[in-house]
């Protein structure tokens, strides 16, 4: 087979192409073109003129015609692609019917993109109708991915969008992230803020946690058309979320409601977990987003406590509140808890949390509360212990005011970085080509980059990849961006 660009003589022949293709599309039900209506004779001669119209041999034959665009139509914005800021974009591919099955639709795409990437593209996005199996089949095996979906009006069905990278350093584009829920019994603290507050579509009243971006084995975030993080990962590996974290993946986000007070607890290191968890340790922060008037936490042991003394009174029913040290907060308020330090959130609280991936909590005192079978909830009395370092007192921080525009460093630990970025227009964002980052929009801002923009609200979060195109945040607000640590 032979691929060259259509000539202008040859147009006649190309109209006869269209009309053959047609015909036997609509004789097998498949409505997705009408000549005349699409594809049309000057859109066609128009592809000519603009050297986009191409055209492939056989024995001499004329079998298939195509155009591959450099750039992409509006039809294509808001998909949610991954991949580049420069398409080359396939479409109106003609097959005659006698040519089906033979692999032609396979070169067609595998010229494309060559060619795509020698014309300065570094992404390839082609598209097709629902109805048109053969051509979905086609793309969905020789593209990375099937981005999404759009419609256009008098079809019934929607077009199935399909991309790949071209290029060895092509821009993985901003992940809109979708939550995992921690809800009913597994958080009966829990309300439903996460809905009134921020929209989102919680599936019980005791909602407590938001898990925004998430690789917790079977409480994986998502993307919008339903790709878990893990497999986002092992598709793109370390481009997407820098080299050496691709496992474990290192950080889990939340947004957390606490319409009653969580049980006080306490997370073992690395070397503990692993020990005998099998699983990372956990260092954690909380941002306070919204609070009511004398909110408190649980944050450390009082001065003077020792775990004897701890010990006697969880194991023999002693005053344990009195040995817990407690803090009021407020919106704006950090707090930092390394490993090791008891701490517990208050009722009232909505906040958000970065922690290190892990789901190893040890529960040391549950208020003595019972459930409506008048169960209590299980404790890891011994457990938390073995863990606890009485002397640890964290750290306090706030998130800068949103008149301060720029980025502002919140927390830098060994196990994660934190930065508010307070947006008063147009904010560039820092790159950060070592680790991919979680953007988390406070206020509803717009984060944007070559080509497109990303409208976000209040509550959203996006996975940013390490090999990302440069960004800039557009808007009146602020964001919180989390990254990995630095090794």
């Amino acid at each position: 087979m032979d691929i060259a660009l259509v000539r202008q003589d040859e147009l006649q022949a190309v109209y006869a192409l269209y009309r053959a293709a047609i015909e036997d599309m609509q004789a097998r039900g498949l409505m997705q073109w009408t000549w005349g209506r699409y594809p049309r004779e000057d859109i066609l001669a128009e592809d000519v003129a603009l050297g986009r119209l191409y055209r492939v041999t056989a024995e001499g034959r004329m079998i298939a015609v195509f155009a591959l665009c450099v750039g992409q139509g509006e039809e294509y914005e808001g998909i949610g692609w991954r991949y580049g800021v420069r398409p080359a974009c396939l479409h109106r591919v003609a097959l005659l019917p006698e040519h089906g099955g033979r692999g032609v639709g396979k070169t067609i795409v595998a010229f494309a993109r060559e060619q795509g990437a020698a014309l300065g593209c570094d992404c390839f996005r082609v598209d097709t109708y629902a109805q048109n199996e053969r051509a979905r089949k086609l793309f969905a095996a020789t593209t990375t991915r099937e981005a999404g979906t759009f419609r256009l009006p008098h079809f019934p069905e929607p077009y199935h969008c399909f991309e790949a990278p071209i290029t060895p350093d092509c821009p993985l584009l901003p992940t809109r992230m979708r939550p995992a829920y921690r809800y009913g019994e597994q958080t009966p603290w829990g309300g439903d803020t996460l809905r009134t507050r921020y929209g989102k579509d919680i599936p019980d009243p005791r909602t407590g946690e938001a898990l925004e971006i998430s690789c917790i084995p079977g409480l994986e975030s998502r993307t919008e058309v339903g790709e878990t993080l893990p497999e986002l990962i092992a598709m793109d590996g370390a481009a997407l979320v820098g080299k050496g974290n691709e496992s474990p993946f290192p950080l889990l986000l939340k947004l957390l409601s606490a319409k009653g007070s969580l049980s006080v607890q306490v997370h073992p290191d690395d070397a503990y977990a692993m020990a005998q968890e099998g699983k990372l340790g956990k260092t954690e922060a909380w941002v306070i987003l919204h609070a009511q008037e004398g909110a408190e936490l649980c944050y450390g042991l009082r001065d003077g406590v020792t775990l004897a003394a701890l010990e006697k009174a969880l194991t023999g029913g002693g005053d344990v509140a009195g040995m817990i040290a407690t803090v009021k907060v407020m919106a704006g308020d950090v707090l930092y808890m390394p490993s090791g330090m008891v701490h517990a959130i208050g009722e009232g609280i909505t906040l958000y949390e970065i922690q290190q991936s892990s789901d190893v909590t040890y529960r040391l005192w549950d208020y003595n509360r019972v459930n409506a079978q008048g169960q209590k909830r299980a404790l890891h009395i011994r457990q938390s212990l073995e863990v606890i370092d009485p002397a640890l007192r964290g750290l306090r921080a706030r998130i800068p005011q949103p008149e301060a525009a720029g980025e502002h460093t919140v927390l830098d630990v060994p196990a994660f970085g934190l930065v508010c970025a307070c947006v008063q227009g147009t904010l560039q964002l820092t790159a950060c080509t070592d680790s991919f980052r979680m953007f988390t929009a406070l206020d509803a801002l717009t984060l944007c980059w070559e080509g497109a923009e990303m409208a976000l609200q209040a509550g959203e979060s996006v996975l940013i990849a390490a090999r990302s195109p440069a960004l800039w945040v557009k808007g009146q607000g602020r964001a919180l961006i989390a990254r990995a640590g630095k090794r």
